[in-house]
């Protein structure tokens, strides 16, 4: 179990050292001398240099660090010497000071486009609809439990994935090309969608919940499902004794159960196993709510479909500008106090949700790390004291007074930086752990 935390820590490290690589590249680049790079902090290991720069390896391996020739407070700049970073003009301290967080974003951009070749993109699979909810428009057009989407204006369609895109660009009506589960003939349905507030959810509104059968997609190494045996792609039949065909059913019976003792009976190549299994407790966030829910490790079943490399590439771009743009509306919900800073995860939460990502397998793992990559490019933009975006507000403040802050007025910005962070990581790291009991 705690080979994984040592996967947390690999994953860490790697992107704290690739935020210093776009640092120490773009120094380069601009003509500023960089006097170390250090895979890891504290004591050298192990050290060479080659040219002006020395490269080391030190104790711990937690990240690393880039030291430029000149990035010290120099009381006349215009003596400095030429390779210094202080000598440089302030577009190309800019540029270098920010390629640490662009480096994450193209991190990110580089780890999800291999995702999606590799291991290919999740869909839903087969668009047959479980529900149709009273009154809805589906039902009002004649849609019906069990029916197969085979077409969406004339265009046909494998996955639930193709639906979506294709209503995305539908028109106020349109038509569903489907096939009846009882008689397997086909029919056409006309319908008129009902637009939707959330900008974030489906683009219409239909009332209708796709079908996924109670198959298990994936098990988590180390879960109460892995320690009975379930494995990826047995089928659960029954939950205490109720009878599940679709995951909703199950899901919601386990989510009902935190820290019970349930039966659940599964079926493997036609022979049926039970186990008895205690569902961990877990706190699940519902908007402003959060209320108390059992999980036991297993995921839904997932089709994947694998990209080819422009593809991949430019859905990686789209997911990475989505989530880059998720996690500012969030940090300023956060800040407006629009959302509960309970939701902020501190550096025993980080550690604790790579963990499970390298439990869950590879893919999980290195979209966890595309993820942490943007989480940690955007907080480094901030204007705040020690960041990369504090360092950006300084070369600002220099660029509008035309001279550079006194010895005393920077000491006292990064005082304030390293004291507020103190107290942050502090509160983050007590609550982390009171979480955790």
């Amino acid at each position: 179990m705690y080979v994984f935390y040592l996967f947390a820590a690999i994953l860490l490290g790697v992107l704290i050292i690739v935020h210093e690589v776009g640092h120490f590249f773009a120094a380069r680049i601009s003509g500023v001398r960089v006097e170390r790079f250090s895979i890891g902090f504290g004591p050298r290991i192990a050290s060479f240099v080659r040219g002006d720069t020395e490269y080391a390896i030190s104790l711990i391996p937690l990240g690393g660090y880039v030291k430029m020739a000149g990035a010290e407070h120099i009381a006349d700049p215009t003596r400095a010497e030429p390779w210094t970073f202080v000598a440089k003009p302030i577009a190309l301290r800019v540029f270098i000071v920010a390629a640490g967080p662009v480096m994450n974003f193209v991190w990110a951009v580089v780890v999800t486009t291999l995702v999606l070749m590799i291991a290919g993109s999740p869909t839903l699979g087969d668009p047959v609809i479980a529900d149709v909810l009273p009154g809805s428009v589906a039902e009002q057009a004649g849609l019906l439990s069990g029916d197969l989407i085979v077409a969406v204006e004339g265009i046909d369609v494998d996955t639930w994935a193709d639906v979506y895109d294709e209503l995305a660009v539908a028109e106020d009506a349109f038509t569903f090309g489907v096939v009846s589960e009882d008689t397997g003939e086909r029919r056409d349905v006309r319908i008129q969608s009902a637009a939707s507030d959330d900008p974030d959810g489906d683009p219409v509104v239909l009332g209708i919940t796709p079908y996924i059968p109670s198959i298990i997609g994936g098990v988590m190494r180390g879960s109460p499902a892995d320690r009975a045996g379930l494995r990826s792609g047995d089928r659960v039949v029954s939950v205490s004794g109720i009878a599940v065909s679709t995951w909703y059913e199950l899901g919601d019976l386990i989510h009902e159960r935190p820290l019970e003792e349930t039966e659940v009976i599964w079926e493997r190549d036609g022979v049926s196993m039970r186990a008895s299994i205690v569902p961990e407790e877990e706190e699940e966030q519902i908007g402003s709510e959060t209320r108390t829910i059992g999980l036991i490790g297993i995921m839904r079943p997932w089709n994947t479909k694998r990209l080819g490399p422009w593809h991949a590439l430019t859905t990686s771009f789209a997911i990475s500008v989505s989530t880059f743009s998720q996690i500012g509306q969030f940090i300023w919900g956060v800040v407006t106090r629009q959302v509960s800073s309970e939701q902020l995860g501190g550096p025993v939460r980080v550690v604790q949700m790579a963990s499970e990502s390298a439990r869950w397998g590879g893919s999980y793992f290195f979209t966890f790390m595309a993820f942490l990559s943007l989480n940690l490019g955007f907080i480094n933009l901030l204007p705040l004291p020690i960041l990369d975006g504090g360092h950006l507000l300084l070369l600002l403040v220099e660029k509008l007074r035309r001279r550079t802050l006194t010895e005393r007025q920077l000491l006292i910005w990064q005082q304030t930086g390293f004291a507020f962070f103190a107290v942050l990581m502090v509160f983050l790291l007590v609550r982390d752990l009171i979480g955790l009991r």
